[in-house]
């Protein structure tokens, strides 16, 4: 799954959120609704990142053969949308070491470069997303907005695209 398939999926997100705005702006009279429908963006938020790493896994296991793929896809069709960073490693690291190694570097020194550079934390945001995404699906609580959402997805899917370009780029 290269970077423009993945921003096409991603793009999702902001298509939703650009409807919630346009059907339910945001006015006191319906700050409740607009936090269950942040709560709901988050839970597809996570669901469209858990789609993402099966298809960048599915696309990396294509590249060395198709009964690879098969074998990457029977293994890893059950994985949920709670994919926090260490599954991603761990991910890599089943592929080869080496891998990651590699995801695991790049992701702290991009992660590094954005804190520099707009002082947002993209490890972070991403697990954001990840804890309100548990709390909105297991409790109901209300504990975002759609902005906020927004917001730290605009950091978070660094994350995916950094874990992508880490698979693509390594040979084998």
């Amino acid at each position: 799954m290269n970077r423009i398939e993945i921003r096409e999926t991603l793009d999702r997100v902001q298509i939703l959120a650009a409807e919630v705005d346009a059907h339910v702006p945001d006015r006191p009279i319906v700050t409740d609704f607009r936090s269950d429908l942040a709560g709901l963006l988050v839970v597809m938020t996570c669901a469209t990142y858990e789609t993402c790493v099966k298809n960048i896994l599915y696309s990396y296991a294509g590249r060395h053969s198709p009964l690879f793929k098969v074998y990457v896809e029977n293994k890893y069709e059950k994985i949920n949308s709670k994919i926090e960073i260490s599954d991603l490693h761990t991910y890599a690291k089943t592929f080869h070491s080496d891998l990651g190694k590699k995801f695991k570097e790049s992701l702290n020194a991009k992660s590094e470069k954005y804190l520099l550079k707009a002082n947002k934390d993209i490890k972070q945001s991403y697990t954001q997303l990840l804890k309100w995404r548990h709390s909105f699906a297991h409790t109901g609580a209300r504990v975002t907005t759609v902005e906020e959402v927004l917001q730290h997805h605009s950091y978070a899917k660094r994350v995916l695209f950094i874990f992508s370009d880490s698979l693509r780029d390594f040979l084998a």
